[in-house]
């Protein structure tokens, strides 16, 4: 299963509808079971890492109502880790931000999550 796969998967066993909204003022929010979705992301390389972003908020109850850095540095973790599930093809960190549209500015992120990752592939 890819990655895109999984997050419809983990979308329909918890339930969260996905309604697109074109004139949305971000790439998507989530209000309680319910992902709003900008129609320009649908077909976005950034997909799979927005929605698995925003299951991260209904996940870990820390919705866009109660918005802090704090939480959206624990849903993009959340995401990147959910993201992590097949990483045994993937050669660099910048890969698999590409393959699976994670934003440039959290490459530390995604270091501090797939060191271990990566070098338990080694051994």
């Amino acid at each position: 299963m890819n990655n895109e796969e999984k997050v419809w998967n983990v979308l329909e066993k918890l339930g969260l509808t996905v309604t697109v909204y074109d004139n949305l003022h971000a790439n998507a929010v989530t209000v309680d079971k319910q992902i709003l979705v900008s129609g320009t992301i649908l077909n976005s390389t950034e997909f799979v890492y927005v929605m698995a972003h925003e299951v991260a908020h209904y996940v870990l109850h820390t919705d866009h109502r109660h918005n802090s850095i704090k939480n959206e540095a624990e849903a993009n973790r959340w995401a990147i880790r959910f993201l992590t599930t097949d990483v045994h093809h993937i050669r660099s960190y910048v890969e698999f931000m590409q393959i699976n549209g994670i934003p440039g500015k959290l490459l530390d992120m995604v270091q501090d999550v797939l060191t271990p990752i990566m070098l338990s592939r080694v051994e």
